[in-house]
């Protein structure tokens, strides 16, 4: 037990530093213990599930993502029931994984699904909708719906500034992807203004070329171009 509780703690701790190939073996090794000791049908098994498939995403595995994704949901339903909490945080997820893989409609089914779940669970300006806001917002600059983006991710950063500030991580991404939805409508200068007030925020949280910092300098770099030249 100790082997393991050590061998969890290590796994969070290279995934937060951003060795993916160390923290998909660590997961992959702690999801066979949580089998043998607990079966498939437990919620550590889910969490683990969760979060290899967030590693694999990052790596850019999408459709095996999707599929760890898709059965974590699967046990949790198993084991909650269809209304728990985990449930809109696992469809949020898959949402996602549909995101990245390029089904937007599946994508978008899914997202607004936990959305309302959280809606009705927690209010209209809770915490733990910024996720599947942020994924929404995305989605609706991906398939060119700039001013539905602006919308979703107004409220979601609104809701970023009064609940956790504007020096978050959070914050700066949901800065990011909006500044993108006013790319999108032809203001470039309000989206170089965003895009450099993200900027700011992940320069002071993260170090070197952090791949949320390399993301948001290409969008910025990007707001030279004409609209309608720049790919998402």
């Amino acid at each position: 037990k100790q082997w393991y509780q050590r061998r969890v703690a290590i796994t969070a701790g290279e995934n937060s530093t951003g060795n993916l190939d160390r923290a998909k073996t660590l997961y992959e090794r702690v999801l066979m213990m949580e089998e043998l000791i607990y079966g498939e049908l437990h919620p550590s098994v889910a969490s683990t599930l969760n979060n290899l498939a967030d590693t694999v995403l990052e790596q850019g595995e999408t459709a095996k993502a999707a599929v760890l994704f898709q059965r974590a949901l699967e046990t949790n339903e198993i084991i909650f029931g269809k209304d728990h909490p985990d449930i809109a945080r696992n469809l949020n997820n898959l949402g996602r994984a549909f995101k990245e893989m390029g089904d937007y409609d599946g994508a978008k089914t899914k997202l607004n699904k936990s959305l309302e779940m959280k809606e009705k669970r927690y209010g209209e300006d809770h915490i733990n909708l910024v996720p599947t806001l942020m994924n929404l917002g995305d989605l609706f600059n991906l398939t060119k719906q700039p001013h539905r983006a602006k919308d979703v991710l107004a409220r979601g950063l609104k809701i970023c500034e009064k609940k956790i500030g504007m020096k978050h991580p959070d914050s700066a991404k949901m800065l990011r992807l909006l500044g993108n939805s006013f790319y999108l409508m032809g203001d470039l200068a309000t989206s170089e203004k965003l895009l450099n007030k993200s900027l700011d925020i992940l320069e002071g949280v993260y170090e070197g070329d952090h791949p949320y910092i390399l993301a948001t300098r290409a969008d910025l770099g990007a707001c030279s171009r004409p609209v309608g030249t720049r790919v998402f």
